[in-house]
């Protein structure tokens, strides 16, 4: 469906026009799921059959599929998008439906009647609650360097990177995006009691992260000699784990829901 001629884009590129970020790319790509080619400096380039490719990826995974059972090679790009047609139309559908409510108990106002208490009940199963929602979660963790602890995320643990904000040469705010989540990395400030776990030599939080392959991950990280505390591991609360300390001292958990491994032996 794309062109697949001699027009490459680079990984930044690619992530800034999908929106699936390059850590993303990066995992497909250690799954074997994309190959894109290197140019002369080593550099990744996404052609048109390695975004066409990127598509039925994402489409797949947009309908629900695993990730372990993602197989773009075997997917029918008409049946996909099929797919994805009728999963919109169920979304547009429910809305109508939500829709029409609305218009119906707009006649019988405009017809100078009271809805019924059926109709209100109807209408209010459509809107939201009046409670404030909840809707991001941002974990702060407390370093030293803030510089050398956001190279240390994004180049061992593979969190994608956020920016970072100087104050000359000091780096006072950080941040790494972990899955639907964000992390800041906060300058030490003992007038709020907040310091690293390199100054007391304890923690009293960890993050706990959940991937798609906590072996795969532990590998990977292990390999560049991060200090693992205890290797995957499975848990009493249902997951397979295992932890590592960043530069700072803070414990990561890394996770995945036993069920989960469990579905990927029996595909």
């Amino acid at each position: 469906m794309t062109d697949t001629g001699l027009l490459q884009w680079g990984i930044g590129e690619v992530a800034r026009r999908t929106g699936v970020t390059e850590r993303t790319l990066r995992y497909y790509e250690e799954l074997g799921l994309l190959a894109p080619v290197r140019d002369a400096g080593g550099r990744r380039r996404y052609d048109g059959g390695t975004l066409d490719r990127l598509y039925r990826i994402r489409l797949l995974r947009e309908l629900g599929t695993p990730v372990s059972d993602v197989d773009a090679d075997a997917a029918d790009l008409r049946e996909l998008t099929r797919r994805h047609l009728a999963d919109l139309d169920a979304k547009l559908a429910d809305l109508a439906r939500v829709r029409e409510r609305v218009r119906a108990v707009e006649d019988r106002l405009l017809g100078g009647d009271h809805p019924s208490d059926e109709a209100l009940l109807d209408l209010l199963s459509g809107l939201q609650a009046d409670e404030p929602a909840l809707t991001r979660r941002i974990t702060l963790l407390v370093c030293r360097d803030i510089a050398a602890a956001h190279a240390y995320l994004v180049d061992v643990l593979g969190l994608a990177p956020g920016p970072i904000v100087f104050d000359g040469d000091l780096a006072v705010h950080g941040e790494v995006h972990v899955g639907d989540g964000v992390v800041w990395l906060h300058r030490e400030a003992v007038e709020h009691r907040m310091v690293s776990p390199l100054t007391t030599g304890t923690v009293t939080a960890s993050v706990a992260v959940h991937v798609d392959d906590v072996d795969a991950h532990h590998a990977r990280v292990a390999g560049t000699g991060a200090a693992i505390d205890y290797p995957p591991t499975n848990m009493p609360y249902g997951v397979r784990e295992y932890s590592v300390r960043d530069v700072e001292g803070h414990l990561w958990s890394f996770q995945t829901p036993l069920t989960a491994l469990d579905e990927m032996e029996d595909s």
